[in-house]
């Protein structure tokens, strides 16, 4: 009877004999139906096959569709924190600020001026944080824009604008000279009209001047109180120097409540000829060099041996000129009822103290010029003489008083020559103490 055919998988059905009967039989020892090894080793290929297939269809393939596949995995976004917490609270102009990002990294920082200019700053340890010399303008809007990446390469960002505080006084200064030839004795002067307050903020305001000197000379800031910042060079200045000064202080404080609102500068030249006269108050003679060489010497009358009248000794500058001047005692506090008061029009006075010391012309004294010291602290020459020396010399010009028991102190003028270049240099805010 018929035997059934052995499947090759698939589903394959019964084989059709060779006379075209359906059926099986037995032909060279092979049953019909019944595959040999090669053609068996095919035919389960063939359902492995199918059954890989079947097997790839219903698996969960990641980002293949389908009812069971698993969500690409998301990268959550970079955010921004800000050391101003609050926009709405003034910030100090001294104040440093900060910028990090969490989950990322910083792609861009961006702090802009009302002027425009961007605030210097620096990443480190993946935050940005302001300049530690930076100050910002007082009273004024800045925009802070900053963005960052995270893993993903996404790209988040965030702006804020934060205001500077109002300050209650506004600190003012002046930089002189400025836009003058001046003589060897003159230095740079910064000069605050009110007081910097403590040593820490003296030394942040030196720290900030700026000085180009052609040709270089040793020197040094140094202050006379703390009202005024003064720089000059160890000795006189070099003949035909030019000095230019910046003074960037806007966002420096000076005080409780006090800020400095602008910068400000100043250029000068020091005069090509170095005049330095020495005013012998012993002898009663007055001599005048020109870079190191005598070209004239004055008959002279000083002060008053009297502890109030007598002329100080020192290094003094010129710093006023007048043709024309009033002289009156009242501005050294001595009352119009008092027997040495005094109310004179003098001719070619020229400054050399803040207490009225001044080289002027006196006709009324010529008789004691070059013998006795008979005047209020003044020096007194002769009307041709004091006209000689009123054409020769200019503001900055040097003036230097021996011969006197009564020193000249620093209060009492334009004093940076009392001090030696070690003793002027100590004088820093800088300074090692």
């Amino acid at each position: 009877m018929p035997r059934k055919v052995i499947g090759g998988g698939g589903g394959i059905g019964p084989q059709k004999a060779a006379n075209g009967r359906s059926g099986s039989r037995e032909e060279h020892g092979y049953t019909v139906g019944q595959t040999n090894n090669r053609t068996r080793h095919a035919g389960m290929s063939l359902a492995l096959a199918s059954v890989l297939l079947v097997t790839a269809c219903n698996a969960d393939v990641p980002g293949v569709g389908g009812g069971n596949e698993t969500p690409t995995p998301t990268v959550p976004p970079a955010s921004l924190t800000f050391s101003v917490k609050d926009a709405k609270q003034p910030v100090r102009p001294d104040q440093r600020l900060s910028v990090g990002a969490e989950g990322g990294t910083l792609v861009n920082v961006r702090l802009v001026g009302p002027d425009g200019k961007t605030v210097p700053g620096r990443v480190a340890d993946g935050v940005w944080t302001s300049s530690a010399d930076t100050r910002l303008v007082p009273d004024s809007q800045y925009t802070w824009r900053a963005s960052a990446k995270n893993a993903a390469g996404e790209v988040q960002q965030q702006e804020m604008r934060i205001t500077t505080l109002k300050p209650k006084i506004s600190a003012t200064y002046r930089v002189t000279p400025d836009g003058n030839t001046v003589g060897v004795g003159m230095p740079v002067m910064v000069t605050f009209d009110s007081a910097v307050t403590s040593p820490k903020l003296r030394a942040d305001v030196e720290r900030r001047m700026k000085l180009k000197v052609t040709p270089a000379q040793k020197g040094s800031w140094g202050w006379l109180d703390d009202r005024q910042l003064m720089w000059r060079p160890d000795s006189y200045w070099k003949p035909g120097t030019k000095i230019t000064v910046a003074a960037p202080l806007t966002g420096v404080q000076t005080g409780d409540d006090k800020w400095i609102v602008q910068d400000k500068g100043a250029k000068f030249d020091i005069s090509d000829r170095a005049r330095v006269s020495v005013v012998n108050l012993s002898s009663h003679v007055m001599t005048v060099r020109e870079n190191g060489k005598t070209i004239a010497t004055y008959p002279i009358s000083g002060g008053k041996p009297t502890a109030e009248w007598e002329t100080r000794s020192g290094t003094k500058i010129i710093t006023e000129k007048h043709a024309d001047y009033v002289m009156d005692a009242a501005t050294v506090g001595v009352k119009a009822e008092d027997p040495n008061y005094y109310r004179t029009e003098v001719k070619y006075a020229m400054r050399v103290t803040n207490t009225g010391e001044f080289l002027h012309a006196a006709p009324w004294s010529v008789w004691a010029q070059g013998r006795r010291n008979v005047s209020h602290g003044c020096i007194n020459l002769g009307p041709s003489a004091a006209a000689a020396v009123f054409r020769q010399s200019i503001v900055g010009d040097v003036v230097e008083f021996v011969g006197s028991g009564r020193k000249m102190q620093p209060g009492d003028g334009l004093s940076v020559w009392l001090f030696d270049a070690k003793a002027w240099h100590a004088r820093s805010a800088l300074a090692s103490k």
